[in-house]
């Protein structure tokens, strides 16, 4: 699947996450993150370069951070609020207004 994605997507949009709460079964020889330098390994194996394997161990995730930050920051700066920090609109004509459970 990684490879997949890397070659549909790019090398610079894909990652890996830890979540492996909720799922039934694990992929063979994955069976938690201890095992991701063996995944590594054979990354580098199948032609990957430590450059991109830097990227697939985070540095992707933390260049989209990066970017979340600035836009984030231009927002506050422009007076936008976050939308959780937004009062719902309460529509008093609605008996079940969803955001305010009543």
């Amino acid at each position: 699947h990684i490879n997949h994605i890397r070659r549909i997507a790019g090398i610079d949009h894909v990652g890996l996450g830890a979540g492996y709460d909720g799922i039934n079964f694990t992929p063979h020889d994955l069976e938690d993150v201890s095992s991701y330098p063996r995944l590594f390994a054979e990354l580098l194996g199948d032609g990957w370069t430590l450059d991109e394997l830097e990227k697939l161990a985070g540095r992707n995730l933390l260049r989209v951070f990066e970017e979340v930050e600035k836009v984030r920051e231009n927002q506050r700066l422009s007076g936008v609020r976050p939308y959780e920090e937004i009062p719902p609109v309460l529509r008093p004509e609605e008996h079940a207004n969803c955001s305010t459970n009543s």
